[in-house]
């Protein structure tokens, strides 16, 4: 695989490992792979460079097995990743509870309902589901504090929702 861009492609400045890369056009594939092939790079690479938002990238990308978390950000990060078929993607990789629940806090797309039942049949831990409701007004529903109090939260769960989240202090 071989993918041709300058520097001047890349939406953002590349961590340190990368300060050295060729003026002009160069393989960016190339230099990933010189530096380790890590799915992280490829992943950061198709979110900051739109000639690397194709569907040969991301099957690259899949191939080196990337973490719950590499695949997390790139859909957080990139809106060419935000489809159904990375979400079944991302589940497909049996992500913890965790993992989860921060997709569905830093990404629009990942606040669906079909994604709130995904979490809730983790078994998502008080902590992780009060956070959700705290900060994602998506997740400030009358379900979902439901779903909170039916996991028994202890009595500084319960204050903690209720002092941070002015959903949760309406409904004393």
């Amino acid at each position: 695989m071989k993918l041709m861009i300058k520097k001047s492609n890349l939406l953002s400045t590349p961590c340190s490992e990368y300060d050295n890369l060729p003026n002009g056009k160069f393989d960016v594939i190339k230099e990933i792979k010189n530096r380790g092939n890590h799915a992280e790079h490829v992943g950061w690479l198709i979110a900051n460079c739109k000639l690397a938002q194709t569907a040969e990238i991301l099957e690259y990308f899949k191939s080196l097995n990337p973490s719950i978390e590499d695949i997390r950000l790139l859909i957080k990060n990139c809106k060419f990743t935000q489809t159904a078929k990375m979400l079944a993607y991302f589940k497909s990789r049996n992500p913890p509870a965790y993992s989860v629940y921060l997709l569905i806090l830093y990404c629009k797309f990942a606040q669906t309902s079909k994604m709130i039942e995904y979490l809730k049949s983790l078994k998502p831990s008080v902590n992780d589901v009060r956070l959700l409701i705290t900060y994602c007004s998506f997740a400030q529903t009358a379900e979902m504090l439901e779903y909170f109090k039916s996991l028994k939260p202890s009595k500084k769960d319960v204050s903690c929702l209720i002092n941070n989240c002015k959903f949760a202090s309406r409904l004393k």
